[in-house]
């Protein structure tokens, strides 16, 4: 198979050779079969080596999208989460409220009429992490619901895409927690805790 082919071609890699053929090579096969998340995956690795940060972020996001769940999505899903935490954090900052507007984002509203902060979870079925965050999830909702709107985001859901680019989304799980102005002042990457969660959810309460 390509993947299987590809995996001796990546052997330089593991043994500290040039990576410049193995990556030449996986990129032919990229160009050929361009949704083929095992090969992303093994680009994803040898850019990782070459200190190429950012090509290397850029095909294990795809190993991800394109893998829904295989082992491959599974090992790139974790490969980004041992990147520098600048390489993988969503979009922050009063930008993003222009994103909130064109998704129509915010617009839900408390008592009085007032725009409710939101927080919005993105996972996969597939993603262990995600399933840890649950039972906390479970108690701050209980704890929030009448004044925080909360969303799920399946990253494997194709209508996910352009959410995911837009708040520049990488591992899962993420949350990003919005203010009422729609701008992302807050977010987590990883497996967190409840105290962890309310204490984000604070900083978007006015």
């Amino acid at each position: 198979s390509v993947a299987k082919s590809s995996v001796a071609k990546t052997s330089s890699v593991k043994n500290n050779k040039p990576v410049e053929p193995a990556i030449n090579d996986l990129e032919a096969k990229i160009a050929a079969n361009p949704k083929n998340a095992d090969v992303h995956l093994l680009l994803g690795q040898a850019y990782l080596k070459s200190k190429n940060n950012l090509k290397a972020r850029e095909h294990f996001r795809l190993a991800v999208r394109l893998g829904r769940g295989s082992l491959s999505a599974q090992k790139a899903n974790l490969a980004l989460m041992s990147m520098p935490s600048h390489m993988i954090k969503p979009k922050t900052g009063p930008q993003t409220r222009m994103i909130a507007a064109m998704l129509g984002l915010g617009r839900t509203r408390g008592l009085g009429g007032a725009a409710m902060p939101t927080v919005i979870d993105f996972y996969a079925d597939w993603c262990q992490p995600c399933k840890q965050l649950d039972s906390a999830l479970a108690k701050v909702k209980s704890t929030y619901s009448e004044r925080v709107t909360f969303m799920r985001v399946d990253v494997d859901d194709p209508n996910s895409q352009p959410l995911m680019d837009q708040y520049d989304v990488s591992p899962i799980p993420t949350m990003v927690f919005l203010n009422p102005d729609g701008e992302v002042a807050s977010y987590s990457i990883g497996i967190t805790n409840e105290s962890n969660i309310a204490s984000n959810i604070n900083k978007i309460l006015k």
